[in-house]
């Protein structure tokens, strides 16, 4: 049977349980940039000779920025520098990461086997549970009101959007949702919430109790929070600058938070379980296995 070589590259408590799961299961896996965390037996930090015979490099799926850098909550040297690592394996190897830089894509060695787990659709329609979740939560730690009974828009109905506005109309909120296709219209009128275009955000944001954004382009902006309610909650669910004015929001009194990466921190149990699943049958579909 196919054993890999598994190298985690950075992480945060997701990449912790991952590989807690695959030590249970009796897989060959190794990490890098976990030295603070007392979870990561230190016999298991990855030495030169691993990262030269590995099979299979694994980035967060916050991939890798344009200076070569991941996110890397538990490694004494934040953020970790990852591109050496990428240029010892040997052979041809498989790197799973989220994204990556256009510069990044390009320098790749031609051992480096790169699947984007950014468009993976499994991935991103079982996250979108945890996400919400995490957001839900997040909103209720935030206000002095009760979610039930308020109102609340959702920018974008894509997977995270979708999960999010069914679980809210679950618990009693009463929710809008801001769309800019036809077809995500007819999917919030199956779902019996109301449906606003894009364009009118400004006209009905003055309701609100929450707004929770997954569109990750500047959809808050300055003219149109100066509309919004002081006591609104903000839950910007986009990946970092996110889609919300933060200085202006600030400036107006309004609370609002950036929460990228939420499975992590609201689940990484969860997450943990949902990439597990996922990456072991990338790994098994590897050519040349």
């Amino acid at each position: 049977m196919y054993t890999p070589k598994v190298i985690l590259l950075g992480g945060d408590r997701r990449e912790v349980e991952l590989y807690r799961i695959w030590q249970n299961e009796g897989l060959d896996v190794q990490m890098i940039g976990f030295e603070k965390s007392p979870q990561v037996n230190p016999e298991d930090y990855a030495k030169t000779a691993d990262l030269c015979s590995a099979d299979v490099l694994i980035t967060p799926l916050s991939g890798i920025k344009a200076d070569g850098t991941v996110t890397a909550l538990f490694t004494t040297d934040p953020p970790l520098q990852v591109l050496s690592y990428l240029e010892m394996p040997a052979k041809n190897y498989l790197l799973l990461t989220g994204s990556a830089a256009p510069a990044i894509k390009a320098s790749l060695p031609a051992r480096a086997q790169p699947v984007y787990t950014e468009d993976n659709t499994e991935l991103a329609l079982l996250n979108a549970i945890p996400t919400a979740e995490g957001a839900i939560q997040k909103a209720m730690e935030l206000s002095d009101i009760t979610l039930h009974g308020s109102r609340a828009l959702v920018i974008g109905l894509g997977r995270s959007g979708t999960a999010l506005a069914r679980m809210l109309q679950g618990i009693g909120v009463r929710v809008t949702a801001s769309v800019r296709q036809n077809e995500k219209a007819a999917l919030a009128r199956t779902m019996n919430i109301n449906a606003v275009p894009a364009t009118e955000i400004e006209d009905s944001i003055h309701k609100m109790d929450f707004i929770f954004n997954t569109a990750p382009a500047s959809v808050l902006y300055g003219k149109i929070l100066q509309r919004a309610k002081k006591s609104v909650i903000i839950i910007d669910l986009a990946s970092a600058p996110g889609g919300t004015d933060f200085e202006a929001a600030n400036s107006l009194g309004i609370k609002a938070v950036l929460l990228p990466g939420l499975p992590g921190k609201a689940a990484p149990l969860t997450a943990a379980r949902i990439l597990s699943v996922v990456y072991k049958r990338m790994i098994m579909e590897k050519p040349n296995n």
